[in-house]
């Protein structure tokens, strides 16, 4: 119908042109508007549709391989004193293979996170989801070899998990700063955190549960089975960018879109960026912030039982509920972060401002659980576990910041975050033994709230709205 109605006004206009029988710039008004018209009616579908959740599946994908890192990550723990004594090796050999993890973790962060930045997170979370999954195959090495080459493939099975964990965090990152609105970020990298925490919970229950039925290698070998799955799933479906998958709509490509850089900030060298004022105050700030998290997952259960004088079994049980507390937190902050940006547009007053309060209130806490130590058992895990809400609430405000400062090398400085961050879990560990012989289990509380408030310090300078090279750039 509209494409007749041009015909003919074009055929009027031409005959006007001669005949002078209705005005040109009236004959060129209609025309445009019986064009406007037309491309209203055929991009009306668009305009009107709703966004796919194709972008709801992909954060759902990263969630599960989070939780399934973990559960590899942490069963060795459950099973160590069993494998050891089948091994025939002593507590230091254990420590060599359960270090050989976090050695590797730390020290490839950034490496492999130039090789997300290099191939993209879609071919980078397949080798390092099936690297994952060799690793923890091999770990059953037992099976087929004897006690000593065992260990031998034990130990560097966990160096090459360390490095294929190393790689699939920051790979998750990138995947989601293409995936994941700006307003929904901090959102999502709370819910991510919070699955790393819960799968190392499901992935302990499981492990016990499997270890009275099965021998502890084909624990190793039945938890592969998931890794490959994911990996081969995720490949053939996920792609790096909304645009080149077939399950979108133009309405969710156009809300996942990315501005273009304006300037050539975002393709600044990723060694210029790792020194800049922002990125370094954010991996300082990881080092202080993770170390004292390291609390949690290391020694919160032997705090509990020495300063409440409780059951190894009773100690263990009550440390499930803090660390409930810093998983509902990850994911609270991430909620509030998101709020704030939605109302204010500023990613300062969303990540920072958040990231400052949240972890100023959690270490004023950890503060008051001493002071109220003799108030009983339930007073003190009740204020652990607010500490632990409030302080896990500037988690996803990190790895929002390393998403917004990184551009085109957001897997590395995601990396270098990550590195520092293992660095300060492995330095708190080193710290912890000598600070409870000097002051008493009781004042633990203070050396980790005083960790997190010099990570609360970091964050006062630190502008994500601003540039992570030069003050003449914008960072996209």
């Amino acid at each position: 119908m509209f494409a007749n109605v041009l015909r003919t006004l074009r055929v009027r206009n031409r005959h006007a042109e001669r005949d002078e029988y209705i005005p040109n710039f009236a004959c060129e008004s209609i025309l445009q508007t019986a064009q406007c018209s037309l491309n209203d009616s055929l991009s009306g579908g668009f305009l009107n549709s709703q966004p796919t959740k194709v972008r709801y599946v992909v954060l759902f994908g990263l969630c599960l391989a989070a939780g399934l890192a973990y559960v590899h990550r942490g069963c060795l723990s459950v099973m160590e004193s069993t494998i050891r004594e089948d091994l025939e090796i002593s507590k230091s050999d254990m420590g060599w293979i359960m270090g050989g993890f976090f050695w590797a973790y730390a020290l490839f962060q950034i490496p492999t996170g130039l090789l997300v930045d290099r191939w993209g997170p879609r071919r980078a979370l397949l080798l390092f989801g099936m690297l994952g999954a060799a690793t923890i195959a091999i770990s059953a090495g037992k099976l087929w070899t004897n006690a000593a080459t065992g260990f031998v493939l034990l130990f560097v099975a966990r160096v090459l998990m360390g490095i294929a964990q190393a790689g699939l965090f920051p790979a998750s990152t990138r995947a989601m700063s293409n995936w994941i609105p700006l307003k929904l970020r901090a959102s999502a990298a709370g819910t991510l955190q919070a699955c790393m925490s819960l799968g190392g919970a499901v992935g302990a229950f499981l492990t016990a549960q499997l270890m009275g039925i099965v021998s502890w290698p084909w624990v190793f070998l039945i938890y592969a089975v998931p890794g490959i799955l994911w990996s081969a799933w995720f490949f053939a479906w996920f792609r790096d960018r909304p645009d080149e998958h077939r399950s979108t709509n133009e309405a969710e490509r156009a809300l996942l879109r990315q501005p273009e850089a304006k300037t050539p900030a975002a393709k600044t060298n990723w060694l210029v960026l790792l020194t800049s004022l922002p990125v370094f105050l954010l991996c300082v700030q990881q080092f202080f912030r993770a170390g004292a998290s390291a609390f949690w997952f290391g020694w919160c259960p032997t705090y509990l039982q020495e300063t409440y004088k409780l059951d190894k079994q009773t100690a263990g049980e009550l440390t499930s509920l803090p660390i409930i507390g810093f998983m509902l937190g990850s994911i609270g902050g991430g909620i509030v972060a998101d709020w704030l940006y939605h109302r204010t547009g500023s990613r300062r007053i969303s990540r920072s401002g958040t990231a400052i309060g949240a972890t100023f209130l959690g270490g004023m806490c950890f503060g008051l659980t001493l002071l109220l130590r003799d108030a009983g058992t339930s007073i003190g895990v009740a204020v652990l576990v607010l500490a632990g809400f409030l302080a896990a609430g500037g988690n996803s405000c990190a790895y929002s910041v390393a998403m917004d400062l990184g551009g085109r090398n957001l897997a590395t400085v995601f990396g270098a975050m990550n590195m520092c961050g293992n660095f300060g879990a492995a330095l708190f560990s080193q710290v912890a033994p000598e600070w409870v012989d000097w002051l008493g289990w009781p004042a633990m509380v203070l050396l980790v709230g005083g960790l997190y408030l010099m990570g609360m310090l970091c964050w006062l300078p630190l502008r994500p709205d601003g540039n992570a090279s030069r003050p003449e750039e914008a960072i996209s």
